[in-house]
């Protein structure tokens, strides 16, 4: 019976902690007599769980109010920047991004490149090590510990276990990331399809932080979708949910990498755009996308495919309009089995938003049942490249809010130690691997060198709504 209070006291105290740093989370600063309005806890509780929160360094004192009232100021709590750092990782068909935030959720480093999509899983592994441990050497003066890692991949996931299991447009198969990265960090690693984590950074951090349940779609490669209700993922009985992107939307249609037919990726993601742009000029329309391609329309992109279309390019117009049609017929679909309070449309087909937005809006109250689509919010992601990345600061945030006792054990040392020692991924078919983008070194090997990016915003955070690209939209919740 002791034993099961004593338990029972500490799953409390945990849950008060959770409701302290959320609050603060929400609204900072905040002095004690606000934090209690705020969670509903009385004062003497707030004021012991904020001491134990600042001797753990997960929350700093401001100094005094100002209220200009007479009598004892309040101190004014926020949470501390440098409680730690939270890494978001994704490996794209053609990309490698990484971002460190601090605990404001304040984006200190960036890495971003691009990778030859036929590049082996070993090189890209190894590429996204390398720039891991690049990002912590870099930043690592700016926080006291990790406090974990969230990688988002563009297939088929148990999140269970933190293995990759299929993901058709990168063609792997059955690769354990989480414990290849739980090898070589000693903080928290957590693996999840892109999508679902995309869907959780724009409910955690996006313009709809107010919508209880959203459906989250990305449309570029592939076609990927998460749900998010009051907050949390809808992971599924295998956690596998969110696979939109494979339901049969033609019985006989184009062929899909998962090995069906039909699947509604094939008809809506950015090769259908081009596929369609290709068939109208082959069939003899003229298209200023002949022009800004030099010709090689195997050089299409969404942006391009945009710029035509504002300039009133009748090739690109159509391709987009078919693509909005198709986009529509699924998430009436959706709408349907599901009844979100709001879609929010991300990856790259949203820079071309303005063009589709208006049919697949026509589309949806046309298809789906007038009871679910009227009130239905149809939004633009807001994080565009980076809503992936800021979900897995997202991730790893709620697992801190939600145990701030079992983050205190992860610590820079650990992550210091790891860097002192670091392994590679091998390929046990390739004797002596190299990194993604090591330069030729002769024996007829080409160079494969990835353009990349990097940044160090020492001085200059970034909250995630200064970060815009184009992405999605999601609601607030710890």
């Amino acid at each position: 019976m002791n034993e099961t209070r004593v338990v029972d006291q500490r799953l409390m105290r945990q849950l008060n902690l959770s409701l302290v740093l959320n609050a603060l989370r929400l609204t900072s600063p905040l002095s004690r007599a606000k934090l209690a309005h705020a969670t509903g806890l009385n004062k003497a509780t707030v004021s012991s769980l904020v001491e134990e929160l600042i001797d753990t360094g997960f929350v700093s004192e401001l100094g005094p109010e100002r209220t200009g009232r007479t009598g004892r100021p309040e101190i004014l709590l926020e949470l501390d920047r440098r409680a730690g750092g939270i890494i978001g990782a994704e490996i794209g068909v053609d990309f490698i991004s990484v971002v460190i935030a601090n605990f404001a959720a304040e984006i200190i480093w960036r890495h971003f490149e691009r990778t030859v999509p036929a590049t082996s899983e070993t090189r890209v592994l190894n590429r996204l090590l390398e720039t891991v441990r690049q990002g912590i050497r870099e930043t690592q003066g700016q926080y006291d510990r990790i406090l974990g890692l969230a990688l988002g991949v563009p297939g088929l996931v148990d999140v269970f276990s933190g293995t990759l299991l299929f993901a058709p447009n990168l063609h792997w198969h059955e690769v354990p990331l989480q414990s290849l990265l739980e090898a070589e960090f000693e903080f928290p690693i957590y693996v999840h399809n892109e999508a679902n984590l995309a869907a959780l950074g724009e409910s955690f951090f996006g313009a709809a932080r107010d919508v209880r349940s959203l459906l989250y779609m990305s449309s570029g490669v592939g076609l990927g979708g998460g749900i998010v209700l009051d907050g949390q993922l809808v992971a599924g009985a295998a956690g596998l949910a969110g696979e939109i992107g494979h339901m049969t939307l033609v019985l006989d249609g184009p062929p899909c990498n998962c090995g069906n037919r039909g699947c509604w990726e094939t008809l809506v993601s950015q090769e259908a755009v081009f596929q369609r742009v290709r068939a109208a000029i082959e069939s003899g329309e003229c298209s200023q996308l002949e022009d800004l391609t030099h010709g090689d329309l195997t050089r299409l992109t969404i942006p391009l495919v945009v710029q035509a279309a504002r300039r009133g390019d009748r090739v690109a117009l159509a391709a987009l309009e078919e693509t909005a049609f198709y986009l529509g017929v699924g998430i009436a679909n959706l709408v349907n089995a599901l009844n979100p309070e709001a879609v929010v449309f991300g990856g790259v087909l949203s820079l071309a938003s303005d063009f589709l937005m208006p049919t697949i809006q026509r589309i949806i109250q046309e298809r789906a049942l007038r009871w679910l689509a009227r009130p239905l919010r149809l939004l633009v992601a807001t994080h565009g490249f980076d809503a992936c990345v800021m979900g897995g600061i997202a991730l790893v945030y709620q697992h801190v809010l939600s145990r701030p006792f079992r983050a205190t054990r992860a610590s820079t040392q650990n992550s210091r130690q790891t860097l002192a020692s670091p392994q590679r991924f091998r390929d046990p078919s390739t004797p002596a691997p190299r990194h993604v983008g090591a330069a030729s070194t002769g024996g007829g090997e080409t160079r494969d060198e990835p353009q990349a990016t990097t940044t160090s915003m020492r001085g200059t955070c970034q909250t995630p709504h200064e970060i815009t690209a184009l992405a999605v939209v999601k609601r607030d919740h710890g």
